[in-house]
């Protein structure tokens, strides 16, 4: 748990991260590797959709490859809907199964994306609930209902073909939770 006294200097290691100096920015980013929790994901995806320096993002995208804090799944789902991440959205949607997390309650959100999202989210999304063992039937029946709309009106040729393997990736998995 985090004392007040931790929580003030994340606090100044999150506001860090969005320094416009690199060095700080790398600096803050081992504090964080070293002390952080899921309440450092969101402040790591803002300095990785704010900067260009290519050894920042990288450190940042291992690091959340990598993640494997309690509340990590609730904090990259609110991410998802954040118009500011819109940028590192594949980014976010490739840390689901880079870091092997279980998003078997979060079928549903997660079509929802894949049918919003372009091409290459879409394909993201299909990645992440392919490699989840189990999936909650509950989501993955409202999955294939949103699917099945959602294919009827997409005019995107690729996108389609992905959102067709989404659909048969989940009615595979009816029953199956």
């Amino acid at each position: 748990m985090a004392t007040s006294s931790n929580k003030s200097n994340m606090d100044k290691t999150f506001e860090a991260l969005l320094s416009a100096d690199d060095a700080r920015i790398l600096k803050a980013l081992a504090t964080v590797d070293e002390r952080g929790d899921a309440r450092s994901i969101m402040p790591l995806l803002n300095a990785l959709a704010k900067t260009s320096e290519q050894k920042v993002q990288q450190r940042i995208t291992e690091m959340l490859y990598q993640v494997k804090v309690s509340g990590a799944v609730e904090e990259l789902m609110k991410a998802l809907q954040d118009p500011a991440l819109r940028s590192v959205r594949r980014t976010i949607l490739a840390t689901f199964w880079n870091a092997g997390l279980d998003v078997r309650d979060q079928v549903d959100a997660l079509v929802a994306v894949a049918v919003e999202g372009d091409a290459e989210e879409c394909f993201e999304c299909l990645t992440v609930l392919e490699n989840n063992e189990f999936l909650n039937d509950k989501g993955v029946l409202a999955g294939i209902k949103r699917l099945n709309a959602a294919i009827a009106s997409n005019t995107d040729e690729y996108k389609g073909i992905l959102l067709g393997s989404l659909l048969v990736e989940l009615k595979a998995r009816v029953g199956k939770d």
